[in-house]
């Protein structure tokens, strides 16, 4: 280690030509002076310190700052968010800095962040003041289908930004790069459900201690602060929580999934309980086969037990039957190749709102349930069932769009098809329908009493029978409910189409284009994919005679390959 004299501040002086050189090469009009205004607010400090603490030295015998030893980290520490910070940033090569600056390096990229989310999210707020009545409840729609996020990735945004535009002391000091997003996420969440007066107030008066508090410290110190200063309020937004109550399925990896309750605190300490006491309350012939299970592991077997039980049996807890979904009582979908149930091959198979799970739990699966075969397109793979001419589609039609399409078919969302509508994409129209001679005795129409009990096995109440369909989708002896015009759609994106502006249309290829309001076009490929191509090195069938003609098929039919689906998160 160098100890003071002439060398240590040749060393000094070429490192902060150096610093002047990168930095000035950026921005333009940058200098020392970006440099030496921190350095000389440390040296006084530096002067005073330990030995220890500053054991470099300058030519004059005084210790060095911290800010002298490390110049660039020091210039970087005293810059604000905005363009100029960004250009010093990427000017900056991570590879020939010290550790300080790096440090530095990470900081300033993270003031950045601060600064171009409170930008977004004042763009955010901004577009949710021009969305007024039905629309207003969409926006987070447009941004998803924009970003390509899920609808909670970007409802997660609109509410930072309303929650910012609420309270703009938070927002500034976003801007100004001295709170993370993560800390203004939780300041705006915890202040959304409080009085706009007592939102103001609170922040005001947490915002000094915020940065140097984790999210989850700072989340704690807002809800007592809360409880201190509106009492009678804090017990309306709880009953107000209540009425937010859900269980939520989230998938993981290895076949595994995540299922969450947001539930009264009370109650979900009292779930809790109950599984852990029958968790420890081991059978006598498990104790004697030495159960190896841990808590976790028995605490999970007992949740799946006190809940199964009811739906193996179809009944409700007091006896009636579970109510039926798409025309079918409560079950497990699995979507699979003949093949690879009968153990010949190993595709994966797809679990309805899952996604794909290996061959060996298709067969386990296979074993204790009932097999339905799947018409499908030799050349796509593409599910098919026969068209009617009612409103109502049959089971059959049902099964094939929720098989097809597998979620709802809005870009990024994962509600799984058999808990969605089955909608026309050109609406229904009844007036065609009833002067068409043919539709009363299509055989493929009769009645399903499905249809007329299960809500979700029509268009729903978003789009009612009786709207004038676009040219040629119907018209007398013309199958209206069709497979290919018709599709699956959540409640909530079924009324983005009927209420908001937003447009469907469906590819030959069986991509569905949506058209947002403000004319932006955004894809949602199909769900099913194209059936395996033949091995590169396969000649092909070898044909003995005269050549196939038009209709004779000149591959094998695979059946499709689900390897290529995404999960429905």
């Amino acid at each position: 280690m160098l100890a003071g004299g002439s060398g240590v501040a040749e060393v000094r002086a070429s490192t902060r030509a150096q610093v002047v050189s990168v930095v000035g090469s950026s921005v333009s009009g940058m200098s020392s002076s970006v440099v030496e205004a921190p350095v000389a607010r440390a040296r006084a400090d530096a002067a005073a310190a330990p030995d220890g603490d500053a054991a470099i030295r300058g030519a004059d015998g005084v210790p060095l700052s911290w800010a002298e030893r490390h110049p660039l980290a020091a210039a970087l520490d005293a810059m604000v968010p905005g363009v100029g910070l960004v250009e010093v940033l990427a000017g900056c090569e991570p590879a020939d800095v010290d550790d300080a600056a790096l440090v530095e390096l990470v900081a300033g990229w993270e003031r950045v962040v601060s600064w171009a989310v409170a930008g977004q999210a004042a763009a955010l707020a901004e577009l949710g003041r021009r969305r007024v009545g039905e629309r207003a409840e969409f926006v987070g729609d447009e941004v998803a289908a924009r970003l390509g996020v899920t609808r909670a990735v970007a409802e997660g945004k609109v509410g930072l930004a309303i929650g910012l535009d609420r309270v703009p002391v938070v927002a500034d000091a976003l801007a100004e790069g001295r709170l993370d997003v993560r800390r203004a996420t939780v300041l705006v969440d915890e202040l959304a459900r409080v009085p706009e007066h007592v939102a103001v107030e609170v922040a005001a008066a947490v915002l000094p201690q915020a940065v140097g508090c984790t999210a989850p410290q700072l989340r704690q110190r807002l809800r007592r602060m809360e409880l201190l200063r509106d009492p009678d309020g804090a017990v309306v937004r709880h009953r107000r929580a209540c009425d937010q109550r859900r269980v939520e399925l989230v998938p993981a990896a290895d076949a595994m999934a995540w299922l969450s309750a947001y539930l009264p605190a009370v109650d979900a300490v009292a779930v809790q309980a109950t599984l852990t006491a029958l968790a420890r309350d081991v059978s006598p012939e498990e104790r004697d086969r030495f159960d190896a299970r841990t808590l976790d592991q028995r605490r999970a077997d007992a949740l799946v037990d006190l809940a199964t039980r009811w739906w193996d049996a179809g009944v409700h807890p007091d006896g009636r039957p579970l109510r039926t979904v798409q025309g079918r009582a409560p079950h497990l979908t699995v979507t699979a190749t003949a093949a690879t149930v009968l153990g010949l091959e190993d595709q994966p198979g797809v679990l309805d709102g899952y996604g794909v799970i290996p061959s060996n739990l298709v067969r386990r699966l296979a074993a204790r349930s009932t097999w339905e075969p799947l018409l499908v397109d030799a050349a796509t793979g593409e599910p098919l069932a026969r068209s009617t001419r009612r409103y109502a589609p049959t089971q059959p039609l049902r099964d094939a769009v929720t098989a097809r399409d597998r979620t709802c078919t809005f870009p990024g969302c994962r509600v799984p098809a058999t808990r969605c509508d089955i909608d026309h994409l050109q609406p229904y129209d009844q007036h065609a329908a009833a002067t068409d001679p043919t539709s009363a005795t299509d055989p493929a129409s009769a009645t399903d009493p499905a249809s007329a009990t299960d809500p979700a096995s029509t268009s729903g109440p978003a789009s009612p029978p009786g709207a004038a369909g676009a040219a040629g989708a119907a018209g007398a002896g013309v199958d209206q409910t069709r497979l290919d015009n018709l599709q699956a759609l959540c409640r909530h994106h079924h009324r983005a189409k009927t209420h908001a502006g937003w447009t469907p249309a469906r590819s030959p290829d069986g991509t569905t284009v949506w058209t947002s309001p403000t004319g932006h076009a955004y894809d949602r490929p199909p769900a099913w994919p194209d059936p395996d191509p033949p091995p590169p090195d396969d000649p092909g069938p070898a044909w003995t005679d005269d050549p196939p003609d038009a209709h004779t098929p000149t591959r094998d039919p695979r059946p499709p390959d689900t390897e290529h689906d995404e999960p429905p998160f």
